[in-house]
């Protein structure tokens, strides 16, 4: 038929389109916009993908959110094509974002409902106007007059959902993978965007030594405000613990740091993946220690608090800036180490108080307690004496030269060579009381000698 060649290549084009779309996101997303979508609309989101891409700086994570949204508008409508989508339709689909303050008090949704409509302005605008200049397009009739909302509450946390140290230090006790144990150190100490962390790739990870022989490492990650070096401290222990024991490939310097397993062995694991996996440990794993007769009962109390806070990657990151901004001597450098541009105001959206600031500074004022003793140290590596090496907080035995760290794993290697010593000396008497039988039994002829050489001769 003359129209088959046609149609082919239309087929190849489309296909051709919505691969260069997907290339380097996770499987579900091509899934998704090929078996969800309709070919039309999978199209025109292809096609702005690629538009976006020879006019901005696109990153693989704004990428993919991109196409999920998209995806998502397309569907709520029944795969209604995008450019007969009226204002009408866009205010309802983002609409059915709200929530009512029993279910959201802090009105997080009005965060997802601006994104979402910053999103739809930057594709209408192309979709009508695909041939003008970025900054020259005009507003279009589906998005005049959608505003953006006001944030009744500035932040989406209370101090009491910041994880503390201590409740990383229990997470670090009972999460039973060392890949994950790992990201969640490196999310505390880097303070980083998870997006930023999972992009990293053994290469960046960069270890070095101070002149007194205390051990770090810095990376270097790149972002929209430009490229900062981050150095890692209390984490080091759990890097090394996952490239050297789980990591499937530590040895090839362009493998992803965050590695997936199986099917997506040397690539790495989405930002969707990460949320899954914490969804689970909050959902799953940890309430499951509620019932195991091994966790004592005072980790199970604080398992049940901890069952009370956000479990997700963005919590981590507003734990740590928190941390970090009580600290007199990170004040002026927080916004480098956050990645915000000098002057930002995102700030007063990561920082949280935990709560107890002003009682601490009034115990301090009476001598009560002495300043800077509040620090905790629980998530501190323990440096061994002998090789320099850093540990896990909790470590009895150096992972690296295996010199004993704590009294108490001296004591019990004390007390195993004083056993293996009894050991051996009571076997030795046993053998000399038995050579003397084997003698006497031979001297009063009851055992002939040629018997009593294969007798020894078995024994020994």
């Amino acid at each position: 038929m003359p129209t088959a060649p046609n149609t082919r290549s239309k087929g190849e084009q489309f296909e051709r389109k919505i691969d260069f779309a997907t290339t380097g996101l996770q499987p579900f997303i091509h899934r998704d916009l090929t078996e969800n979508v309709s070919p039309k609309n999978a199209q025109t989101i292809a096609e702005y993908i690629l538009a976006m891409k020879t006019e901005t700086n696109l990153s693989d994570n704004y990428r993919s959110t991109i196409i999920r949204i998209l995806s998502t508008l397309s569907k709520f409508h029944n795969n209604k094509h995008f450019s007969v989508l009226t204002r009408d339709d866009i205010i309802s689909y983002l609409d059915s974002l709200r929530k009512v303050d029993v279910s959201d008090p802090l009105h997080k949704w009005i965060g997802t409902y601006n994104l979402r409509r910053t999103l739809f302005l930057a594709f209408f605008k192309w979709l009508y106007y695909p041939n003008d200049p970025l900054r020259a397009r005009k507003t279009p009739l589906v998005m005049q007059t959608v505003t953006i909302l006001k944030r009744k509450d500035q932040p989406i946390y209370k101090p009491t959902d910041l994880w503390t140290q201590e409740d990383d230090s229990l997470f670090l006790k009972y999460c039973p993978i060392k890949r994950m144990k790992c990201y969640h150190m490196v999310s505390r100490d880097s303070s980083c965007r998870p997006h930023e962390i999972l992009e990293l790739m053994i290469k960046d990870i960069v270890f070095k030594i101070t002149h007194d022989k205390k051990q770090y490492a810095e990376i270097l990650v790149n972002w929209k405000t430009g490229s900062r070096r981050i150095p890692l401290i209390n984490s080091i222990p759990y890097v090394k613990d996952y490239l050297d024991h789980e990591h499937p490939q530590p040895g090839n310097p362009n493998a992803p740091f965050v590695c997936g397993l199986g099917k997506s062995l040397g690539k790495s694991i989405g930002v969707f993946s990460l949320y899954v996996i914490y969804d689970r440990y909050k959902e799953e794993h940890f309430p499951k220690l509620l019932d195991n007769p091994s966790v004592v009962p005072e980790d199970k109390q604080k398992i049940k608090e901890l069952l009370k806070k956000p479990w997700n990657p963005y919590i981590r990151r507003h734990s740590a800036l928190t941390e970090k901004s009580l600290n007199p001597k990170m004040a002026h450098v927080l916004n480098q180490h956050a990645g915000w541009v000098q002057g930002s105001t995102m700030a007063q959206k990561y920082t949280h108080y935990f709560g107890d600031e002003s009682s601490v500074s009034i115990l301090e004022a009476y001598g009560i307690i002495q300043k800077d003793k509040q620090l905790s140290d629980t998530l501190k590596p323990k440096q061994c004496p002998n090789c320099n090496e850093p540990n896990k907080p909790g470590s009895r035995f150096c992972a690296k030269c295996r010199m004993v760290l704590t009294y108490d794993a001296y004591n019990e290697t004390v007390e195993q060579k004083e056993q293996k010593d009894k050991q051996l000396e009571e076997l030795i008497q046993k053998q000399t009381r038995f050579e003397q039988l084997l003698q006497s039994l031979i001297d009063s002829g009851q055992l002939k000698p040629n018997i009593n050489s294969t007798i020894r001769h078995i024994v020994q």
